[in-house]
């Protein structure tokens, strides 16, 4: 079976502190996502699961408000429907489900570990417009979502023209027909037909035309594979010096997974592909790979780079060849036989501007 673009995942890694003066780096953590997507609006977020059984799941997130202040809040879930937050955010930065391990930031907030995919995501849709907790003017589905094949990812066919409007990192919540309260998150919008996209994994009741969804931006804490507890947006809380201060430069730590149970992606390379909108002027998003697979090196703290085990950092876009052989190991998720660490490493002149957006990190390679 081939390595599908739903295999390759990225996963965070076991420090990533968001703070100067704390070790950073380490081995591989699954229990926690990485964003490199603009993740939310201004306004304010709210949160739901696939199970109804999630009644005393409890999340804690945090975001940037309007005036560029770190606030958070803690909610409790109520299963299916949806609960609302109260803070007025400008961008989400991370947030963690009860059961999270204490990795920078990020602590586990209590509660009962959810049992199913839980979203948070911003007050407004992305489609239909309006709130996610009204039910006006749903998304009606074509007939054309499947689960996976032997070459193809699970997709879901949109409403016609849909396709026009969503971005990859989007998430698809199904509410009502075939298949409801399931959720997945959008992996590619183009090269599988018109409004089709592919989405992270395989339907638990496959969509028809009598499917009705809605499309969000926010955060997805998938429950498979691998449950996840919690998801951090990159260099989240960095910051540029003031114009007649220094050049800042800051690394973080992620790992790039083959979830393939049965397929290597050989010859894998990782680059930068893009970031949009593009950076501001000076600053510079580049990569470097370490030099063994599953490593736990790490850096002293997020202003100083790793001293063994990694190449050269690589301008990008520029693909970087994986290590030694260049495979991507296969391995049931979480496949700890082959994580390949990827050190991200922002460098920000002094009074560069503040910057939302997203990067897209790409890895590619052959498959059978």
């Amino acid at each position: 079976m081939s390595v599908l673009p739903s295999d390759i995942v990225v996963y965070g890694s076991a420090n990533m502190p968001e703070a100067d003066s704390v070790t950073n780096g380490g081995a591989v953590d699954f229990t926690r996502r990485v964003a490199f997507y603009d993740i939310a609006s201004a306004g304010s977020v709210d949160v739901v699961s696939s199970s109804a059984s999630d009644t005393a799941t409890k999340i804690t997130y945090y975001g940037r408000d309007p005036t560029g202040v770190v606030q958070s809040q803690t909610l409790t879930l109520n299963g299916q429907t949806w609960v609302s937050g109260s803070q007025t955010l400008e961008r989400l930065l991370y947030a963690a489900l009860s059961g999270a391990t204490a990795n920078g930031p990020v602590a586990n907030p209590g509660g009962t570990v959810a049992v199913g995919d839980v979203v948070l995501a911003a007050h407004n849709c992305v489609l239909p417009s309006g709130a996610v907790t009204t039910d006006t003017s749903l998304r009606t589905a074509q007939t054309g979502s499947a689960n996976h094949s032997g070459t193809t990812p699970a997709l879901f066919k949109l409403q016609s023209g849909d396709g026009n409007s969503v971005s990859v990192g989007q998430i698809v919540w199904t509410k009502g027909g075939t298949g409801p309260n399931q959720v997945r998150q959008i992996i590619a919008t183009s090269g599988y037909g018109t409004d089709v996209v592919a989405v992270n994994r395989d339907w638990g009741a496959i969509p028809d035309n009598t499917t009705t969804y809605k499309i969000l931006q926010g955060m997805l804490f998938e429950i498979l594979p691998n449950a996840v507890t919690a998801v951090i947006r990159m260099f989240s809380n960095t910051a540029a010096d003031g114009p007649t201060g220094a050049q800042r430069t800051y690394y973080e730590k992620v790992f790039v997974v083959n979830n393939n149970a049965s397929t290597a992606l050989t010859g894998a390379q990782v680059e930068v592909a893009s970031e949009t909108p593009g950076l501001p002027s000076g600053a510079l998003l580049d990569v470097a790979l370490t030099t063994a697979l599953n490593d736990t090196g790490t850096a002293a703290n997020r202003q100083s780079a790793p001293s063994t085990g990694i190449g050269s950092f690589i301008s990008q876009p520029a693909f970087v060849n994986v290590t030694g052989a260049g495979n991507l190991p296969s391995g049931s998720a979480a496949n700890s036989a082959g994580a390949q660490g990827v050190w991200l490493r922002l460098t920000l002149p002094a009074g560069a501007a503040s910057y939302k957006g997203s990067a897209d990190l790409r890895t590619q390679g052959t498959t059978v």
